[in-house]
């Protein structure tokens, strides 16, 4: 059973003020999600300086955090399905941010390896949760700018991270930039229980007396659409990931840019994916409040925006840091608006009951694409350069759409009936 169920008669005046409040809280724990994950690369300097490894060493923190994120997005959303939005995403919070907590008191490289996969087991749980919530609390109508409004979380955080982690570790060290957001986590985790509830019946878009209940993994395995958004994902994401992990260093390594530079326009990418993320939740929205169904609104919003990934490829070849930057501008924003409305897919296209679990296994599939691309992108770097790296991520979203566009044409089978949270 949800133990998010409402205590209590709830009126509709309130429910309505509660949604976006969770939608706040849910903002709020995808900042603290990408922002605790980054603050070691920020202070990866001081770190090798404290501890006295070297970057293969950085290395297999990075991967012992990428190894357990990929194994853990797939159980963390069948998790959510069994236990609901408030109980997991009160565990996932909560572990996650003592793992950050515990890496600003580690000794030993030991100790901080240990922390970094721990925090990688917890993070990915944050996102079939938080749609789960979304899709109990929000109608078609405006799932597409709910999901939105939560996701925008993860680039505003790479936007500040820098800036603030910085700041902290230089006025009071390193362990603080660990510490500090691990308690303001366990705090948020507090709000969570107390604030969420499910809604009131009345008011719920998804009563639960009129849905299927979880269905299990042999029914959603044969599900095209699971099959389309999958794959989708595997190839999409390595884009977005690029971004995260390459641009700042391709700012500074090939346009020649100082630290301080790169740091002053690093953050003009992600603040501009932020935006057009949000802009096309809205715009998917609107197209079915026009009359479009869910699932063709996202699709035409997907396929319009893959039409604009080949500008990747026109970025080594840009004449001046300002064009880079635009270009750079670009790619996010199409690496965004996909996250944002490939997830508000997977709500639009399956039950309530399944939604975790089925972006849980999307997200696996997403972080896999990363992981093996950075290991091949670090090959490709250091033996040709950047411009084919470029030229394939101009790719990857038109293909991308036309895999989704390809599996989502099949009627889906039906799912059975079985446990409803």
């Amino acid at each position: 059973m949800d133990a998010s169920a409402p205590v209590g008669p709830a009126s509709r005046h309130g429910d309505l003020n509660r949604r976006w409040v969770i939608i706040g809280l849910l903002f709020a724990s995808t900042f603290l999600n990408y922002f605790d994950r980054q603050t070691l690369s920020i202070l990866k300097p001081v770190l090798k300086g404290e501890f006295g490894f070297d970057d293969n060493g950085y290395a297999n923190i990075v991967s012992a955090f990428m190894i357990t994120y990929v194994i853990a997005y797939t159980l963390a959303g069948r998790l959510v399905d069994r236990a609901g939005s408030r109980i997991s995403l009160t565990l996932f919070v909560s572990v996650w941010s003592i793992a950050n907590l515990l890496t600003g008191l580690a000794q030993t490289i030991g100790h901080l390896l240990a922390c970094r996969a721990v925090l990688g087991a917890a993070e990915p749980g944050n996102y079939p949760a938080a749609l789960r919530a979304a899709t109990t609390w929000f109608p078609d109508r405006l799932r597409g700018i709910a999901t939105s409004i939560y996701q925008s979380g993860s680039a505003t955080a790479a936007v500040i991270a820098m800036p603030v982690v910085a700041y902290v570790a230089a006025r009071w060290g390193w362990r603080t930039a660990f510490v500090l957001p691990g308690i303001v986590g366990l705090l948020w985790a507090v709000a969570w229980w107390r604030i969420y509830r499910a809604p009131s019946a009345e008011y719920a878009p998804h009563p639960p007396q009129g849905e299927p209940g979880r269905a299990p993994w042999s029914q959603l395995l044969r599900h095209p659409a699971l099959w389309g958004i999958v794959l989708a994902r595997l190839v999409s994401d390595q884009v977005w990931y690029f971004c995260l992990f390459w641009m700042p260093g391709y700012f500074q390594e090939n346009l020649k840019l100082t630290l301080i530079a790169a740091g002053l326009i690093g953050w003009v990418p992600f603040l501009v994916a932020d935006l057009s993320g949000i802009a096309s939740g809205l715009v998917s929205d609107r197209l079915v409040r026009g009359g479009h169904t869910p699932r063709q609104a996202r699709l035409r919003v997907l396929t319009l925006t893959a039409l604009l990934a080949p500008c990747a490829m026109l970025i080594p070849f840009a004449p001046g840091v300002g064009v880079v930057i635009g270009l750079f501008c670009v790619v996010a924003a199409v690496c965004q608006i996909w996250l944002f409305n490939v997830t508000t897919l997977v709500a639009d296209t399956f039950p309530r009951t399944s939604v975790a679990s089925v972006l849980g296994v999307a997200g696996s599939f997403g972080a896999l694409g990363g992981l093996f691309s950075s290991k091949l992108i670090g090959t490709f770097v250091g033996s040709v350069g950047y411009t084919p790296v470029f030229l394939a991520l101009g790719c990857f979203h038109l293909l991308a759409a036309g895999i989704l566009r390809y599996f989502l044409r099949f009627d889906p089978p039906p799912l059975s009936e079985g446990k409803t949270n």
